[in-house]
């Protein structure tokens, strides 16, 4: 029906002047606007990092290349095994967990008084530690009553991590250490065959490789060289050289091996009782503070020879000649306060986790030698 309206598809020109496309135009800046925009929010948020910001994030890690192992050869050193993988849980770390044991151990609970085969479900079971029985590795070689079994002897047991070929890489650690920090951030080094601290309270240079840390790519190859090491070990002759562990790491990686900064990754008790702390820190000018040195150490490693290791109650006559004597001036200080707590926190772990109390004090006199004068020093065997 005829409206007296024209309708051809454009917009109405009432004035000759008004612009034929005015709307299109004002879309166009419109949009062009909306661009400058959004080209700022781009440019913006590329020159800010996110507050948030790790740069240890791995989320994209499959951790199952990668392992911490430790070994157990008797009743003390699993307990103190499963403290550690205790730690690594309660610490957050995403790597796997083994454990080597005794193959004439198993996992079937006979009764309320068998600890190992407790220990051993424990680990499974709560903290993921994927179990493996082993033919203990040991450099005991012919023993006389002169040169009896001596506590390191069956320490090679450790080389065994070279035969975890599944991993990409493992970190194997010794059990009579507390552990501050879990060591995730290791794996991701460089290349090369082992990585390990040195042993700064050394009285020789260079210092040596210490074993207390291992972070190793498995190779089978090192493995049998450390097999044929300990045989050709076994004779008189090597066992008079005594030479264990981290002797025969040394003869192999002194040379080669990465070196691990000992600051915070092999930090010892007894750095704590020591009064001359430039070959911890590095230098002779950083001042000591043991609050600081111990908040930026990722493990302790027990070591105050001749005092006996944490789960062996201490001699109250060695105790009084051995604990930090806060430069004799004061009968409180903070390296004593930390030196003690290492040692109940060690103590108190051990009952809570293992439902083990400590072994009693032995007698001091014996330990030391009727007479012998003890100095309270760091530079003593690590073991």
């Amino acid at each position: 029906m005829p409206t007296g309206k024209r309708f051809d598809g454009f917009p109405h020109v009432k004035d000759p002047g008004e612009a034929l496309f005015k709307w299109p135009l004002r879309r166009s800046r419109t949009l062009a606007l909306i661009g400058l925009f959004i080209l700022y929010l781009i440019f913006n948020s590329s020159r800010k990092q996110p507050t948030s910001f790790n740069p240890y994030s791995y989320d994209g890690v499959d951790w199952s290349r990668y392992a911490y192992s430790l070994y157990a050869t008797d009743s003390a050193t699993v307990c103190h095994a499963v403290l550690v993988f205790e730690a690594l849980e309660r610490l957050g770390s995403r790597a796997d967990r083994v454990l080597f044991y005794p193959e004439h151990w198993d996992t079937v609970v006979e009764s309320a008084v068998d600890r190992d085969s407790q220990l051993l479900v424990l680990a499974r079971d709560k903290y993921g530690v994927k179990l493996h029985p082993i033919k203990v590795l040991s450099v005991q070689g012919i023993r006389t009553p002169s040169a009896p079994k001596q506590t390191w002897d069956d320490s090679v047991t450790k080389f065994l991590a070279f035969g975890l070929t599944k991993y990409r890489r493992v970190l194997h650690l010794d059990s009579d250490i507390t552990l501050l920090q879990h060591l995730d951030e290791l794996f991701f080094l460089p290349p090369t065959p082992i990585a390990m601290p040195r042993a700064y309270w050394s009285d020789f240079k260079p210092w040596p490789l210490t074993s207390l840390l291992m972070l190793l790519e498995p190779n089978t190859q090192e493995l049998e060289g450390f097999k044929a090491a300990i045989k050709a070990g076994a004779g008189p002759a090597g066992v008079r050289s005594q030479k264990y562990d981290m002797d025969m790491l040394n003869d192999r990686f002194s040379d080669s091996a990465l070196v691990l900064p000992h600051r915070a990754y092999a930090l010892l008790t007894g750095e704590f009782r020591a009064h001359d702390h430039a070959a911890y820190l590095g230098n002779g000018r950083e001042e000591w503070d043991p609050d600081r040195i111990l908040a930026e150490a990722k493990l302790v490693h027990f070591s105050d020879w001749p005092l006996p290791k944490p789960w062996i109650m201490w001699p109250s006559e060695g105790l009084a000649q051995m604990q930090p004597d806060c430069g004799g001036k004061e009968r409180v200080c903070r390296e004593r306060a930390i030196w003690k707590d290492l040692y109940d926190d060690f103590r108190r772990r051990r009952k809570e986790v293992c439902k083990l109390l400590s072994v009693p004090a032995p007698d001091w006199a014996a330990l030391t030698g009727k007479g012998s004068a003890v100095r309270n020093t760091t530079s003593a065997a690590t073991s």
